[in-house]
């Protein structure tokens, strides 16, 4: 399997709520860099907290963009869901949302080691009303 398509197997197991499936495709050790959310040092720990935020925001992976290059793997991910559950300290809102997430995948003997994600949280937190700074647009 190419690291593309090992990529496309997290996502087919991510929108099934397949986590017990993740060591398919994940190292026992994986590691997850999120800047302003958690670092996480193990597939275990992974699943709880993947499925916790799938749970809140009812989450569906739309790759729209898988590279691979090297031992990486480049994604940009549409992201679409239903804020259902507290996410972040917020309570639920029943708001739709969309928004993206672009990752960094490091892949060794065919397994995913480690990922550096970007979410677009702005965007996210503003679907559910949550009040925002905001630009002078210049009007």
């Amino acid at each position: 399997m190419s690291d593309a398509e090992l990529y496309h197997r997290f996502a087919e197991h991510f929108n099934n709520r397949a986590y017990d499936r993740l060591g398919e495709v994940m190292a026992e050790d994986f590691t997850d860099h999120h800047p302003g959310l958690v670092d996480v040092a193990s597939l275990d720990v992974y699943r709880k907290n993947l499925a916790a935020v799938i749970d809140a925001l009812e989450m569906t992976a739309h790759p729209e963009e898988v590279t691979a290059a090297g031992d990486r793997v480049y994604t940009r991910i549409r992201l679409t869901g239903r804020h259902t559950g507290t996410f972040l300290g917020l309570a639920p809102t029943g708001a739709a949302l969309d928004w993206y997430t672009h990752e960094i995948w490091r892949v060794a003997d065919g397994r995913f080691v480690e990922r550096w994600a970007v979410d677009d949280l702005l965007t996210l937190l503003a679907q559910t009303g949550y009040p925002l700074p905001g630009w002078d647009a210049g009007d």
